[in-house]
């Protein structure tokens, strides 16, 4: 594991430490959260992902910065927020429970980003050997296959195509479906 990956894993814990003592759940996405539902690091990640809810955002924002990261204006706040932690960047996204049990980010420049029900749940993935909330395959899936269709989306890149087909592969092996 090289030196960027072995911070990413320190500020993952740091967050998800952090978090939880305050009794907040974030969930790892994109490539992180990929890794941890496989089990163990695939590849170079460029950034470290988080979705919470968004009843939770200022809260969280407050306890990240009490315990050492310090937040950037570089996100619309309704929508994330971008943090650096002793070198290392991170984000937190928002997201809103729908009452048929599906999650959406209604409010910012992702408004017809869907997720369905499930996709933040109690199972925890592993990384390093350590337990950890990460979005559930079917909802990375969902995020994914729907990306270039998105108002604000934009072609695959060849990381994103990889993503699917590996997101295709575990939910095959759950008996998830996905959008096709």
């Amino acid at each position: 594991m090289n030196e960027r990956a072995t911070a990413q894993l320190r500020v993952i814990k740091a967050v998800m430490n952090a978090l939880a003592a305050a009794d907040i759940s974030a969930w790892l996405f994109g490539g992180w959260g990929l890794d941890a539902r496989i089990g163990r690091i695939t590849r170079e990640h460029g950034d470290v992902e988080f979705w919470l809810e968004r009843t939770d955002a200022e809260r969280s924002k407050a306890v990240l910065t009490a315990a050492g990261a310090a937040a950037l204006a570089t996100q619309p706040p309704a929508e994330a927020c971008e943090f650096t932690w002793d070198g290392t960047d991170f984000s937190t996204a928002y997201f809103d429970r729908q009452p048929d049990g599906s999650f959406s980010q209604p409010l910012g420049r992702w408004p017809d980003w869907l997720f369905p029900p499930g996709s933040f749940g109690d199972e925890p993935g592993m990384l390093d050997g350590a337990p950890v909330l990460a979005m559930s395959v079917a909802g990375m899936l969902a995020m994914k296959e729907q990306y270039p269709r998105l108002r604000n989306g934009g072609p695959w890149r060849q990381k994103d195509i990889d993503d699917i087909k590996a997101l295709r592969m575990l939910a095959a092996r759950a008996g998830v479906h996905h959008l096709d």
